[in-house]
């Protein structure tokens, strides 16, 4: 869908009675934009413009995480410092207050978020802030964040819930763009045997205690199994080895029916 078809259902979504309809309209339009698109940038830019319209502001940015590495990723932001392509550590900024708190965040000012980026001159220092993880099943991929328009404005529950049907849309887009973009995890003969174990029940989604008495090995020894096979392979992270693990084994199996 076209960015001005997308602006004119933000309009009609301002009109009396109209905001619910116009910011379902929205999602809806967004959700259409999806569909077979991998282009991350732009699709995130997309999401993030549309969330920050229907909360009535103007900056924001969408982050994406490499838990590995402990550390985020500016990939969008709305006149925020022009940061996009940035690296931070994890336990900074609002993306990294929503990693501690596993959730959405908010701060009155945004001078409160400990490890900010922000400059202290900088209006937005003294303006409301709201951040919602971005998901994968139950792994945070990166983080949704939005600034107040003003020092007047706060973020409710509601603004809350909205920005994380935004984060949904977002996590759709990091996921189609990674398995598109990803290359399939080095051959089983990269990984040991006991390695080959652990990476198999962990790409059918077992947490690492079950894995371990499955096993006969300790949950800790589970955990630095799991570390090497992400190095390994690249993954990022253990939804991304299960996600390229499916898309491996869909590209054969298409292959074997072609």
């Amino acid at each position: 869908m076209k960015r001005s078809t997308v602006a004119s259902l933000e309009l009609r979504g301002r009109g009396a009675g109209g905001e619910v309809d116009g910011q379902l309209a929205v999602l809806a339009a967004l959700a259409n934009d999806l569909a077979g698109e991998f282009a991350l940038e732009p699709l995130l830019e997309r999401i993030l413009r549309n969330a920050v319209l229907l909360l009535g502001c103007e900056s924001g940015s969408i982050c994406t995480i490499d838990e590995l590495r402990q550390v985020y990723r500016k990939e969008v932001d709305l006149d925020v410092g022009c940061r996009s392509g940035e690296v931070f550590p994890l336990d900074e900024g609002v993306t990294g207050a929503v990693v501690r708190a596993d959730g959405a965040v908010t701060f009155s000012r945004y001078s409160a978020v400990p490890g900010g980026h922000i400059h202290a001159d900088d209006v937005r220092c003294s303006r409301a802030v709201v951040g919602v993880p971005i998901r994968l099943g139950s792994v945070i991929i990166g983080a949704c964040i939005v600034f107040g328009h003003d020092a007047e404005k706060t973020f409710d529950g509601d603004d809350t819930r909205l920005l994380e049907l935004f984060a949904i849309h977002a996590a759709v887009a990091i996921a189609n763009s990674r398995l598109f973009v990803a290359r399939p995890p080095l051959p089983d003969a990269a990984l040991t045997a006991r390695e080959r174990e652990v990476s198999l029940l962990v790409e059918t989604g077992w947490p690492d205690k079950r894995i371990a008495t499955e096993l006969g090995i300790s949950a800790k020894t589970v955990e630095k199994h799991v570390g090497t096979i992400l190095r390994k392979t690249g993954a990022r992270n253990r939804t991304e080895l299960a996600s390229w693990a499916a898309f491996v084994l869909s590209s054969a199996a298409s292959h074997r029916s072609g």
